[in-house]
């Protein structure tokens, strides 16, 4: 098991961190493509979680048998959605612990 991360690593760094790159950009094409103000801190922030999503996914979907353009589509499509989606998670985390019932009564509903 070990060796096997290791070599996955080893691929990572070879050639893997390009996907980061790949989401990275799906996310500057997103937000140059918005009509919406973005503060430099949003700017910023919304590349780095594509590349940190894009780079998850890559670990994800190295081994998976899809031809290397489909995953090339998929890791620019996670770039781009990735800084909205977490966005939404943590707003929905936020709100859950304001209100826990509301999970507990999400949850029990049958």
């Amino acid at each position: 098991m070990s060796d096997e991360r290791t070599l996955l690593h080893q691929f990572f760094f070879e050639g893997g961190w390009y996907v980061t790159l790949i989401g990275a950009g799906g996310a500057i094409a997103r937000i140059l493509n918005s009509d919406e103000k973005h503060s430099l801190w949003d700017f910023f922030r919304k590349i780095v979680v594509a590349a940190i999503a894009s780079g998850i996914s890559w670990f994800v979907l190295e081994q998976a048998d899809f031809s290397s353009f489909t995953k090339a589509i998929v890791y620019g499509i996670i770039g781009v959605v990735s800084p909205e989606l977490i966005d939404g998670l943590i707003t929905l985390a936020r709100k859950m612990m304001r209100k826990p019932s509301l999970l507990l009564d999400f949850l029990s509903k049958k």
